[in-house]
């Protein structure tokens, strides 16, 4: 029965299981339930955004030496030993242990899957389908968290988090399965052979990352709207619990945000053609100055319809900003060198994650605390960050737009 259908096709489903996060649209709960604050929670995320960064050069060495598909099964290990440790214990410290672990399979799985995709269509002769296929396997990431998001709420006010966490487990281990019967397609034979001298690989990888005006602005502008989609989607939460809103809320925006990002990513090639690769970036530059004005009306009314309506808004601005961020992705790789492509993706990765995790931290420390009149409210502190972000825009669209036309 698997043998009927292709590697690539067995990946997606694998991708479907693996992204089952019946916990996440309730996540603040298990946070409260452990003993975390809602400033905590949007501070802890912006941590572990950090500490990803700090695994991205070795798993990108890893990925790099060993076969792709060794890694991929790594990334979907790591998130099944978070289910098992939350379900196993409680308190602050195995919160933040689980989310290491989190953290960690995010950095394997961002720095591998679209090359193991690259990979696998180079074997085949069929590389001009891979902004496809990748845009395939964001399709089946979010279409496996919308699928658990539209029975995440009922399980919760049910069961609590640990049917959650259960179903997790027992979905990411199929999944953990069905990786192990893909095949470990030819890469080419990095340049360095041990760890120092992938240090020495990155730092060259990422002074060539930089120098090359191919790929260079375009990595940084697409790390910028990595950071506000990560803002967005970390206050979601917070927005809705200040606001009184029922948790079927939670879960239903949760569901049309995925629902979003799967229709976007399977429609990113026809995307891409439609509009072209700087009107695309320029449309999604628009919405995501438009998501930052929703977030300041919704904190400022604090009312559950009213966030409700502007975050299907956000929900669509996130959207447009992980079809640019897939076509990014394609565009990087048709510049990068063979034999550093999963550093060069680390270089990427750890751009994105190292913005949005600054971006989280300084968010929570400028944010007033619960019943304390130091610090920004959330409306103000979005307000600010909107300016910020705009005036960057408009620097890097200027000079994105004069190399177009010199």
């Amino acid at each position: 029965m698997i043998k009927q259908f292709t590697p690539l096709k067995r990946l997606d489903i694998a991708c479907f299981l693996r992204s089952q996060l019946y916990l996440a649209p309730v996540l603040i709960f298990f946070y409260q339930q452990n003993g975390l604050s809602i400033t905590d929670f949007v501070l802890f995320q912006g941590i572990f955004q950090l500490t990803g960064i700090l695994f991205e050069i070795p798993c990108g060495y890893i990925a790099d030496i060993i076969s792709k598909k060794k890694v991929l099964i790594l990334a979907f290990t790591c998130f099944f030993l978070r289910a098992v440790l939350w379900l196993s214990f409680s308190g602050i410290y195995i919160v933040l242990l689980g989310e290491l672990f989190n953290a960690l399979s995010r950095a394997f799985l961002s720095g591998v899957y679209d090359s193991y995709i690259f990979d696998y269509l180079r074997d085949k002769n069929k590389t001009r389908h891979m902004l496809k296929e990748v845009g395939k396997a964001n399709f089946a990431m979010s279409s496996g968290a919308m699928f658990a998001a539209i029975f995440s709420a009922s399980l919760y006010n049910k069961y609590g988090t640990i049917i959650l966490l259960s179903l997790e487990f027992i979905l990411t281990l199929t999944s953990i399965a069905l990786l192990l019967t893909l095949p470990n397609p030819p890469s080419a034979s990095p340049n360095a052979q041990t760890l120092k001298e992938k240090f020495i690989e990155i730092k060259e990888t990422t002074i060539f990352t930089i120098k090359n005006q191919n790929i260079n602005i375009y990595i940084l502008y697409s790390a910028l709207l990595f950071s506000t989609t990560s803002l967005f989607c970390w206050c979601f939460q917070p927005l809705l619990k200040v606001s009184s809103a029922p948790v079927i809320l939670f879960s239903l925006i949760y569901v049309i945000n995925h629902a979003l990002r799967a229709i976007f990513s399977y429609y990113v090639n026809k995307l891409k053609k439609f509009f072209g690769f700087n009107r695309l970036l320029v449309i999604t530059t628009f919405l995501c100055v438009y998501s930052f004005a929703c977030m300041i009306l919704s904190f400022h009314f604090q009312q559950p319809n009213i966030a409700f309506i502007c975050l299907i808004f956000v929900c669509i601005g996130i959207g447009f900003q992980l079809a640019f961020a897939i076509a990014n992705i394609n565009h990087i790789h048709s510049f990068a060198l063979e034999e550093t492509r999963a550093t060069i993706s680390s270089v990427n990765n750890m751009l994105q994650q190292t913005i949005s995790g600054l971006s989280l931290i300084c968010f929570k420390f400028i944010i007033a605390p619960s019943g304390e009149n130091s610090g920004l409210s959330f409306s103000s502190a979005f307000s600010l960050f909107g300016g910020i972000y705009i005036s960057i825009f408009i620097i890097l669209l200027y000079n994105i737009y004069k190399k177009k036309n010199t």
